[in-house]
């Protein structure tokens, strides 16, 4: 972090400079409107107030930021970048990176979830293209007596997907159990049924096979 006096002071240095190059109005004033709040990891953070944010678009066009970095490595002697922020004040900031963090964190969590069960996952989607291919390709499918001999032939493909994927990952039975029942949204709107009533006829199946 950098006192915010000097931090001011850099960026009137910035303002400065820009105006002694060519005329660029909307430059200047966007430069003139943003608030300089802290210098974290060689990136210098501005703040613009609600009213004044459309500005910073003038900041972050490759010309006029590379003219920026130029300005700003020397007076500084370091490679700085600068990151436009919707708000004037420090509160602003640490908002927007308590919001990054969280972001971050959600995308590690998903990359952690599919390495973790990425082979379940495939199979589920596998299972699901499967189906698709399955009512797409027959004819006539929208007569009742068609649609129910479908259902009769998806059941056993999602029972042996169930099985397969909760035998080889028992931990993730929550995901199991979204995707099952993704499967009977999917299957109640292909044949025109409730999801309940699918269920309903998969775990009538599922019963019997168990039962053998």
């Amino acid at each position: 972090m950098v006192d915010t006096e000097k931090l001011e002071a850099l960026w009137q240095e910035v303002n400065a400079a820009l105006r002694r190059g060519p005329i660029n109005r909307g430059l200047w004033e966007a430069a003139a409107a943003a608030h300089p709040l802290a210098l974290e990891n060689d990136v210098l953070v501005l703040g613009f107030e609600p009213k004044d944010m459309a500005q910073a678009g003038y900041l972050e066009t490759t010309m006029n930021r590379n003219r920026i970095r130029e300005i700003l490595q020397a007076r500084t002697g370091r490679r700085l970048d600068i990151k436009c922020i919707e708000g004037a004040t420090i509160e602003a900031w640490e908002n927007v990176k308590r919001r990054e963090q969280e972001l971050e964190a959600k995308a590690q969590a998903q990359v952690e979830h599919l390495q973790a069960h990425g082979t379940t996952i495939a199979a589920w989607e596998d299972l699901n293209q499967r189906l698709v291919r399955l009512f797409s390709s027959t004819e006539i499918r929208r007569l009742p007596s068609v649609l129910a001999s479908l259902l009769v032939k998806s059941l056993p493909m999602v029972y042996e997907t169930d099985v397969q994927v909760r035998t080889s990952d028992p931990g993730a039975e929550a995901l199991h159990n979204r995707e099952l029942n993704r499967i009977f949204d999917k299957l109640g709107t292909y044949c025109d049924l409730p999801a309940t009533q699918v269920a309903l006829e998969y775990m009538r199946y599922r019963s019997s096979r168990r039962g053998q």
